[in-house]
């Protein structure tokens, strides 16, 4: 006889304490406590506000949760975390926060508080980072290795005018709103750590923030036992002024910046003589025809010097597109449209001489800059950092130097417990948004935690054998299985 179909269909409610929506958040808590994660955070941390039910640690232990399982707000965590029992359990607690509390960490931070976190997250990078490990370097046409850091800036609008500190400014295409910037430094390479992640005020040029990365790069520099000269700072045009160039070059660091203003690259291609030899390199992604020429070095000054400083001299890359198009014409009697032909200049500088990097090799290099823009594609895609936590402006600043601080941590996880693992090499985004949310369940004793992955799951078979080879190498007595059942 066939099965009996159900005719009816019941729901009911119950606890289910050890089973986990996010498998692999047990890694990251094991990461954190291997390296004193949330002791370094909190040693020191004074915030004016009451402690009931939950500890500030217990607060800062949800948000790097929330960030970890990729919850883009913070209502998120209200769904994604707070039922989730069997993840609160590895932290220690019955239950997450609610997210009120969560706000009310925010918003009790101020100036004093982001300061505490900034310096807590440069005291990580110092004692953790991987930048000292010249095999993540990258390796210039000559075979030298170096250690690029990328400098970029975002923003984060809001349609709120309650938020503190948001102004207006340049927001790309969001013309005529409020908002802030956010300044960041990323250690490229295979590296891939944030070094600095500040929030700034819309208006706020993004090369205000150099000299405070160069202090948190020499701080790192120094704890990693890595030489000036072995840093390649790569940046965008707003990178590319005088002043900029000046703090670069004080510091002893290599740089392939884009140049400030294209106003610059074609006053030094009229000045070419009539020998230069232009090379050409192809056709970019827009269809334009793209040449090239090395204009050797060049003083450069800025409009705003004084008659006692000197120019800058720094070796110059010149770049052309030409791209034809139709236009359209508008007028009684117009034809529909006309052809156009559109001729952009650009300049690259560098202090690498032609023997060390080649002018055909400088915008590749300077091109390479993809770390930070697959960063900040990430922090939009699985962190919801364009999302503003808190209306407060120091809250915000707070917030942001926690997801820096988890970013890193995340980074290692990734290269120690998953390391050899397909999972070592993936983005941040499919790490968070996929393979965090593994499901699992959590058998704790008490000198064990067993989690049991189920065998339908992708990348578990693989993650289990690879795991079973490599547990005597974990602080922490973890075992992974999977469930066969």
């Amino acid at each position: 006889m066939g099965e009996t179909k159900a005719t009816r269909l019941e729901f009911a409610m119950g606890e289910r304490p050890d089973e986990t929506q996010a498998g692999l958040l047990v890694t990251v808590v094991q990461k954190a406590e291997e390296i004193g994660f949330f002791e370094t955070l909190l040693d020191g941390l004074h915030l004016p506000m009451k402690v009931y039910c939950y500890s500030h640690r217990n607060k800062l232990e949800t948000l790097m949760a929330s960030i970890a399982v990729g919850c883009r707000h913070i209502a998120e965590i209200q769904t994604k975390l707070v039922p989730d029992t069997a993840a609160a359990a590895l932290f220690g607690l019955a239950r997450f926060p609610d997210q009120s509390q969560l706000n009310a960490f925010l918003r009790a931070c101020g100036p004093e508080q982001v300061a505490h976190l900034e310096e807590a997250h440069a005291t990580l990078l110092a004692q953790h980072s991987r930048a000292g490990d010249r095999r993540q370097w990258l390796a210039l046409p000559g075979g030298r290795r170096v250690v690029p850091v990328d400098l970029d800036q975002t923003y984060l609008v809001t349609r709120s005018t309650r938020a503190e500190g948001a102004t207006r400014g340049h927001f790309g295409r969001k013309r005529g709103q409020v908002g802030y910037k956010k300044s960041l430094a990323l250690l490229g390479g295979r590296v891939q750590e944030v070094l600095y992640q500040a929030l700034e005020a819309g208006n706020v040029h993004g090369n205000a923030a150099v000299p405070a990365i160069l202090t948190k790069l020499a701080r790192l520099l120094a704890a990693r036992g890595i030489p000036p000269g072995d840093v390649v700072v790569r940046g965008d045009s707003q990178y590319g002024s005088v002043g900029v160039l000046r703090h670069l070059q004080a510091a002893g660091h290599h740089y392939v910046l884009s140049g400030y203003t294209p106003k610059t690259a074609q006053r030094l291609a009229a000045a070419l003589p009539p020998t230069a030899v232009w090379q050409l390199r192809g056709i970019d992604s827009n269809g334009a025809w793209v040449w090239s020429v090395d204009a050797g070095e060049q003083a450069l000054a800025a409009d705003d010097d004084r008659a006692t400083d000197p120019p800058v001299r720094t070796r110059v890359v010149l770049v052309v597109r030409v791209s034809r198009r139709l236009r359209k014409k508008h007028g009684r009697g117009a034809p529909g449209a006309v052809p156009e032909t559109r001729v952009s200049f650009e300049h690259y500088l560098t202090d690498f001489p032609a023997s060390v990097l080649p002018a055909e090799a400088v915008l590749d290099w300077y091109n390479g800059r993809e770390t930070e823009e697959s960063f900040f594609r990430a922090e939009q895609d699985a962190f919801g950092a364009h999302y503003l936590r808190t209306k407060d402006g120091d809250g915000e600043a707070a917030f942001l130097w926690i997801l820096a601080s988890t970013v890193n941590l995340l980074r290692w996880v990734q290269h120690t417990t998953l390391r050899g693992t397909t999972l070592e090499q993936i983005g941040l985004t499919r790490l968070v948004t996929q393979a965090m949310r593994i499901p699992a369940t959590v058998e704790r004793t008490a000198d064990t935690c067993r989690v049991i992955f189920p065998t339908t799951a992708r990348l578990v078979r693989q993650l289990v054998r690879r795991w079973d080879l490599r547990l005597q190498q974990l602080t922490l007595p973890l075992v992974f299985a999977s469930d066969s059942s």
